[in-house]
């Protein structure tokens, strides 16, 4: 069968457009587009759909995503006729979740089992801002200028898959959910910034803008244990001072900085 990314390199050269062209077209970056057409990164079909659209590919490219994606683990197509309709594991696994919804054995660990498609589009896009820090984290320990960082402070959004998640998420999700996920997305935008700008790890600038998005990111959490029907948590129930992480932080107890 055709890779995905050489199918979609031979539509893209036909159509006359560029990396970057194609990327703008489809809402994705250059690089993470790069990745897929070499082999890097495997694509998803969310992708292949608006490349269908922008090139003309007549759907090709969505069944080559759709082909590729890895088989069902037989507990996952016996249950196949129990979960949620409108639920996939094509959705749930490009979400960045690892199970099925349901036929969840007993020594598996709890993932969505059981969750609505709208808790189960939060769920996943609370993992995907996670995912997506901790790449930017790598990104700022890198010995990179700033010229050389954009990209792949770039990509750690695409590649975790916030953007598409994100559009799930603002269609399914009840309001009061949206707006504290919108807010930590916000947040961890202020973080890629920073570090597309030349924030390391250990300076104010990266702190500045880490402790926010630590704090909305848990107040999400809190938001989503309540759209579940759980009762909120407090900072202090968990040994904390606020939701920051700043009274955990060495880098912060160690040097006298701006808290905003």
């Amino acid at each position: 069968m055709e890779r995905l990314g050489e199918c979609l390199r031979r539509y893209r050269e036909a159509a006359g457009l560029s990396l970057s062209g194609l990327a703008r077209k489809v809402n994705y970056s250059r690089g993470y587009l790069s990745k897929v057409e070499t082999g890097r990164a495997p694509g998803n079909v969310q992708l292949a759909e608006r490349c269908d659209d922008a090139l003309g590919a007549g759907g090709v490219l969505a069944g080559l995503a759709r082909a590729q994606l890895p088989d069902p683990r037989p507990a996952e197509r016996a249950g196949s006729r129990d979960r949620a309709p409108g639920v996939s594991i094509g959705l749930l696994r490009q979400g960045g979740l690892d199970q099925a919804m349901s036929h969840r054995r007993p020594d598996e660990p709890l993932t969505t089992a059981g969750l609505s498609v709208s808790s189960a589009a939060a769920v996943a896009f609370m993992l995907a801002l996670d995912e997506a820090h901790n790449a930017l984290r790598a990104v700022a320990r890198a010995e990179l200028s700033p010229q050389a960082r954009r990209d792949p402070a770039n990509s750690a959004l695409d590649e975790a898959r916030v953007y598409a998640i994100r559009e799930r998420l603002l269609v399914l999700v009840a309001a009061p959910l949206v707006s504290a996920a919108e807010a930590a997305f916000l947040r961890l935008i202020a973080v890629r910034d920073a570090v597309r700008a030349g924030a390391r790890l250990d300076e104010a600038a990266y702190h500045q803008v880490y402790h926010p998005f630590a704090e909305a990111l848990w107040t999400f959490r809190m938001a989503l244990r309540v759209d579940l029907g759980q009762p909120p948590l407090t900072p202090d129930a968990l040994g904390r001072q606020d939701w920051s992480d700043r009274e955990r932080c060495r880098d912060c107890r160690k040097r006298d900085w701006p808290t905003t």
